[in-house]
C-alpha cells in the first residue's frame, strides 16, 4: 500500500508541474524478492563475498615458516604442510564439540575465543572455507588478490617477491627440533584443528587476538616458528622471503552479507550487487581484509561506493554507503544499516539469535 500510495502521489505531482520541474522517482532496486510490495524486518544471511569475489574465493589467510626452519629441519616443515592438507577432511568429520575442545587451551589468559559450542556448526566450520593449497600453485592467484587490494589502498599490501613463495618439496622424516605455531583467533584459528588433533610435541600451539598476530613475526626474535597471517599482512611484512616464506593458502574467505529487512536483495551475483546502491553497508574491520576485498569486488562489479565518516552521515542516493564497524559486538538488527559485511562465527551467531528471539 506505501509503494501504492508513492506511486499516486508522484504522478499527481508530476501532473501538475509546470516545466517538469517534479519527476517521479524510480522503482527502488531493492524491491522485496516476493514481489508483494511487502517488507518484514528480519537479521538473515544474503550473500556470500566469496563467492562474489570468484569461483575460488580469495586468500584470506596464509602459512608462512622461518626460512631457517626450512633451511635446518625440512621433516617439520614436510609434517605441518600433511596436516594442513588434511584440515579440511578433518573439519568435516569431526564433530563440532571436539574441535572446540581442541582450540580452547591455546588461547592466552584474557582471551575470550571467538569459537564456541554456542556459535560452531557444521554450516559454520564450512561457511570458513578452510581448504590447503600450496603456495607454488597460487600465487598467480595470491598476486592477482593483492593487486586488487592495492588497487583499492596502495598502502594495505606489497606484491611479495618471488623468494617468498616456498616451492622445495620438504621429505618425511625425524624432526629434529621444536617450534611454536600461532595463528589468529577466528576462522585461520580452524585451520589448525588437524595440526592439533595429530598431537606431535614437537609443535606447540598458540591462538592470540587477530590484532596481536603480526607481533609474532616481527621484531629481533619473532616468536612464530609458522604463523596463519591475513594474506596482505603477510605479503606487506614478510614479502622479502628472507626471514620468512609462504607455505601456501588455508582460508579462503569467510564473510557474509546480513540483511535487516526482507525488502532488501538478496546478493547471489555481481549483477545483484546493484541492489546495495543508495543503502547503508555496515562493514566490520572496513580498513583490514574485510572492507578491502568488499571494495575490491565493487570495484570489479563496476558499482560505485563511498566511505561514510559516521553511521549518521547522509547516504548518497547513487552510491553504496560504506559504515566502519570495529568488530562485529555492535552489529544488530536495530544498528542503523541496511545490510551487514560480517565473518565467520560472528555472522551466523547473530542471525541465529535473532531467529531464536522470534520463535
Amino acid at each position: 500500500m506505501k509503494k501504492l500510495f508513492k506511486g499516486i502521489l508522484c504522478a499527481v505531482l508530476c501532473g501538475a508541474a509546470v516545466i517538469g520541474a517534479v519527476a517521479c522517482g524510480s522503482k527502488d532496486n531493492t524491491d522485496d524478492p516476493t514481489g508483494d510490495g511487502t517488507s518484514e524486518p528480519t537479521f538473515e544471511i544474503a550473500g556470500d563475498l566469496q563467492s562474489l569475489y570468484g569461483t575460488d574465493g580469495y586468500p584470506q589467510a596464509v602459512l608462512v615458516v622461518k626460512k631457517s626452519v626450512i633451511e635446518a629441519d625440512g621433516a617439520a616443515v614436510a609434517a605441518m604442510i600433511s596436516y594442513m592438507e588434511g584440515a579440511d577432511e578433518y573439519l568435516t568429520s569431526a564433530q563440532p564439540a571436539e574441535i572446540v575442545n581442541l582450540l580452547s587451551d591455546k588461547y592466552p589468559t584474557g582471551v575470550t575465543p571467538s569459537l564456541n559450542a554456542k556459535n560452531l556448526n557444521a554450516q559454520v566450520i564450512k561457511n570458513c572455507s578452510v581448504k590447503f593449497s600450496a603456495a607454488a600453485g597460487e600465487k598467480a592467484r595470491m598476486n592477482a588478490y593483492l593487486e586488487k587490494l592495492i588497487a583499492v589502498d596502495t598502502t594495505s599490501t606489497k606484491i611479495p617477491a618471488d623468494a617468498f613463495y616456498y616451492e622445495g618439496t620438504a621429505a618425511a622424516g625425524e624432526i629434529a627440533g621444536s617450534y611454536q605455531v600461532y595463528a589468529p583467533d577466528g576462522a585461520p584459528a580452524l585451520a589448525l584443528a588437524n595440526a592439533i588433533h595429530e598431537a606431535n610435541a614437537a609443535f606447540t600451539y598458540h591462538i592470540v587476538a587477530s590484532t596481536a598476530i603480526a607481533a609474532q613475526v616481527t621484531g629481533e626474535a619473532p616468536a612464530a616458528d609458522f604463523c596463519v597471517l591475513p594474506s596482505n599482512a603477510a605479503a606487506k611484512v614478510l614479502g622479502t622471503g628472507e626471514k620468512y616464506q609462504m607455505l601456501g593458502v588455508v582460508t579462503n574467505g569467510n564473510l557474509y552479507f546480513i540483511r535487516t529487512n526482507t525488502e532488501q536483495a538478496k546478493l547471489t551475483d555481481k549483477a545483484s550487487l546493484s541492489a546495495l546502491v543508495g543503502k547503508k553497508v555496515g562493514v566490520v574491520q572496513l580498513a583490514n581484509v574485510p572492507g578491502l576485498t568488499l571494495q575490491a569486488v565493487l570495484k570489479d562489479a563496476g558499482v560505485s561506493y563511498q566511505i561514510l565518516e559516521s553511521l549518521t552521515a547522509p547516504a548518497a542516493k547513487d552510491k553504496v554507503n560504506l559504515v566502519a564497524f570495529a568488530d562485529a559486538t555492535d552489529v544488530g538488527p536495530a544498528a542503523g544499516c541496511d545490510y551487514y559485511l560480517c565473518p565467520e562465527p560472528a555472522a551466523t551467531a547473530k542471525t541465529n539469535a535473532f531467529q531464536a528471539s522470534k520463535s
